[in-house]
């Protein structure tokens, strides 16, 4: 998976936390309404102590690593066309996400409608009616596995002039499913992105809705996917 950022900053506030499709872990949004949150750092990982190889310790390297439970192999999507997003202000009751229900995931989706709630924080700051950007998006689901795809490059406008921000992201592996909440494994990724919270609705009738929030200290970023199922 590869994934760029571009971070707009307001003195020592960024004005859009990043949107990503890409998780170090996933959990789900609850049958209510979001919540704009302040998020906490992400975990990293320390190196193995120097002079031991991972091997030599119980339960470090590959005797510990689970293999793939996907055999990363999901055909490509082509052909699906770019999608400008509306772009929105978080602001918790009037103007945030639908709650996501759940249901079944399966078959190819096309995201053909997109919407940007960007952070609270941006309130007063950032104008959604003027920022601009494009969205190509698609996913697979079948069986246990997935694979998935993301292109997005945005301008925010705000007080301070123009802010850029984008991602390149693509991800394939096996995915779980608690009630909304959607969990993929990265299995088949060879670098992970900035932690992201999956949820979503499939209620069978031929459309979707892919819910992602990525937190930052200053409130959530939410991308809201709107897909046709095929």
């Amino acid at each position: 998976m590869r994934a760029r950022l571009f971070f707009g900053s307001l003195g020592r506030i960024a004005l859009v936390a990043p949107v990503v499709l890409m998780a170090c872990s996933a959990g789900g949004a609850g049958s209510a309404a979001p919540d704009d949150t302040d998020a906490g750092t992400v975990p990293t990982s320390a190196a193995p102590d120097a002079g031991k190889t991972p091997d030599a310790e119980a339960g470090v390297g590959d005797a510990a690593k689970p293999p793939p439970k996907s055999d990363c192999k999901l055909p490509e999507m082509k052909g699906v066309a770019d999608v400008t997003p509306t772009f929105l202000v978080y602001a918790s009751p009037g103007t945030v996400p639908p709650a996501m229900t759940g249901g079944t995931l399966k078959g190819n989706y096309t995201v053909d409608k997109a919407t940007v709630f960007l952070p609270s924080a941006s309130a007063g700051v950032a104008d959604p009616s003027k920022s601009t950007g494009t969205i190509n998006a698609w996913a697979i689901f079948d069986g246990t596995n997935y694979r998935l795809h993301l292109k997005s490059d945005f301008t925010i406008s705000s007080v301070f002039g123009p802010q850029s921000q984008g991602a390149d992201t693509a991800s394939q592996g096996a995915f779980t499913v608690s009630a909304s909440a959607l969990t993929l494994d990265h299995a088949c990724d060879t670098t992970i992105a900035q932690e992201a919270d999956y949820s979503f609705t499939d209620t069978g009738g031929g459309r979707a809705t892919i819910l992602i929030k990525t937190p930052s200290p200053y409130g959530d970023t939410y991308l809201q996917l709107d897909a046709a199922k095929n």
